[in-house]
């Protein structure tokens, strides 16, 4: 991040339906974040080590292990980074999971759109302040 841009946040995606990695992309094409999405979670994990990553959101469901997993592996690799995950069915061991790994949010699906991005806009907002803590700005 140089300078003389405008900070803005990379989110990783990750997302096994072929549909709502499609619907994130066009979605997040106009927008001034960089998102990147990928299909499993070991795309996800290789990607980490080459990228600075702001944001991670999972989904539960994922073909080579479970988003709990994965988002746990990722707070080992980006210590920090909060951790979003996305599913359609929830019970009581996975609420458990969700607490104990420190899940920023959990949304619920069928994916809302807003409520994603509602939920990035505030880990933007928390980021910033850590970077600008007495209201100074990059400017």
């Amino acid at each position: 991040m140089g300078k003389d841009r405008p900070y803005h946040s990379q989110i990783m995606i990750i997302d096994n339906d072929k549909y709502v990695r499609e619907s994130l992309s066009t979605f997040f094409s106009k927008s001034p974040l960089r998102v990147l999405i990928f299909k499993s979670a070991s795309e996800g994990l290789n990607a980490l080590k080459y990228q600075d990553i702001d944001v991670v959101v999972s989904d539960y469901f994922l073909p080579d292990m479970d988003g709990l997993v994965f988002l746990n592996q990722v707070a080992i690799e980006k210590p920090g980074v909060p951790r979003v995950l996305m599913a359609t069915l929830t019970n009581d061991e996975m609420a458990v999971g969700i607490a104990k790994a420190g899940i920023y949010k959990f949304i619920e699906k069928p994916l809302n759109i807003d409520a994603l991005e509602t939920i990035i806009k505030e880990l933007e907002i928390i980021k910033l302040s850590k970077l600008f803590p007495s209201g100074e700005s990059n400017e």
